[in-house]
């Protein structure tokens, strides 16, 4: 168990607008050689892909863990 001091995904400036403004979420993932895949939407306008070293992601998970 882990968890990240900072969210995993923010809108930038581009992605604030939008239907339902100032919201990004997760539509899934895939892990691809060493990075995890986010497909993402952004203000129920658009989506985008955020690509995350997944061995940095684990470090920051384990280095937060409460228990």
């Amino acid at each position: 168990m882990g968890r990240l001091l900072e969210p995993l995904l923010v809108p930038n400036e581009k992605e604030r607008e939008g239907y339902v403004p100032n919201v990004v979420y997760s539509c899934g993932s895939a892990i691809n050689g060493g990075d995890l895949i986010l497909p993402y939407a952004m203000s129920d306008r658009s989506v985008g892909f955020a690509k995350i070293n997944l061995k940095r992601l684990l470090e920051n998970l384990r280095a937060n863990n409460k228990e």
